[in-house]
């Protein structure tokens, strides 16, 4: 459970400012609302020494310090300060370079929350893509099974998981900035619809299933196994959305239609070809045309 301070001297953003910036993070680190305490102290003129904050020719940008667990990986890390910025910078309306921000990480059996010392052998939560070298994970044998790290975010308006409705839901995915440069998305605009890959980070890791449940746990539609149907709670917790693409602007693609929350990391993006598609009639059970019916 992540806690961060806020320093500043300007007066706090308000209760509910901060409230949706501690969502944010819970959001992006797959962890139950609350599970985030975040602070804002504002400072008096003569407590600090920060030119820029005494000029007055710009709202001051925060610098913050936040304290998680040493289990969280690099990649999470490094997508947590980026979120924070980058949503510091929106609700502030400051610039997102200015915000300065420091991490403390604190190690197995030196975190005390809800009158538990955390371990290694507790819930360690989080939804790590990678290891804590932020590139590789081993399977039980030491061979390795994923290099994943996130290339881009999803932001949005939609922050609750709902099933429906996506069809007008209007995003923005933004490559990382330290990674790509506009080359990567060069003629990109040639194409009317994109494939994306996606991580359903938002998916605790004790509710993935394995077996076989009611779609949308609706006992009126048949028992399918997870792997027939296209349910949030998979093993690996991977999405794969098709939307339409309404422009590129730098490293931003403007799309419409894409079925991923506000913070969710994208793990691949390619256009989508006709050629792709079934070259033959494709049969489907009725269930699905009734679960799909409102999806868009």
């Amino acid at each position: 459970m992540p806690v961060i301070r806020l320093f500043s001297p300007a007066p706090s953003p308000g209760a509910a400012v901060l409230g949706e910036l501690a969502d944010s993070v819970t959001a992006l680190l797959g962890l139950d609302r609350g599970h985030c305490w975040l602070w804002w102290q504002r400072l008096e003129p003569d407590t600090f020494h920060r030119p820029e904050w005494r000029d007055g020719s710009t709202a001051p940008a925060p610098v913050g310090f936040v304290v998680c667990k040493e289990s969280y990986s690099k990649a999470q890390v490094r997508q947590l300060l980026r979120l924070l910025q980058e949503r510091l910078g929106e609700l502030l309306g400051v610039p997102r370079e200015e915000v300065y921000l420091a991490v403390q990480r604190a190690s197995e059996g030196e975190l005390l929350v809800r009158d538990q010392v955390w371990s290694l052998n507790g819930s360690a939560g989080g939804t790590a893509l990678s290891g804590d070298d932020g590139r590789t994970d081993t399977d039980m044998n030491g061979d390795a099974i994923t290099d994943l790290v996130p290339i881009a975010h999803v932001h949005n308006e939609r922050r609750e998981l709902i099933d429906d409705d996506w069809g007008q839901v209007a995003s923005v995915i933004r490559l990382d900035a330290e990674r790509f440069t506009t080359d990567a998305l060069l003629s990109l605009d040639s194409f009317s619809h994109l494939e994306v890959v996606f991580h359903f980070h938002r998916v605790p890791l004790d509710k993935v299933q394995e077996g076989a449940r009611h779609p949308r746990n609706n006992p009126q539609w048949p028992l399918a196994g997870i792997f027939a149907q296209r349910g949030k709670n998979r093993p690996n917790r991977i999405g794969v959305s098709r939307c339409r693409l309404v422009k590129t602007d730098g490293l931003d693609l403007h799309v419409v239609g894409l079925d991923a929350v506000d913070g969710t990391p994208v793990l691949d993006i390619k256009p989508y070809l006709r050629q792709f598609g079934p070259r033959e009639e494709v049969v489907q059970p009725e269930w699905v045309d009734e679960l799909m019916r409102d999806y868009y």
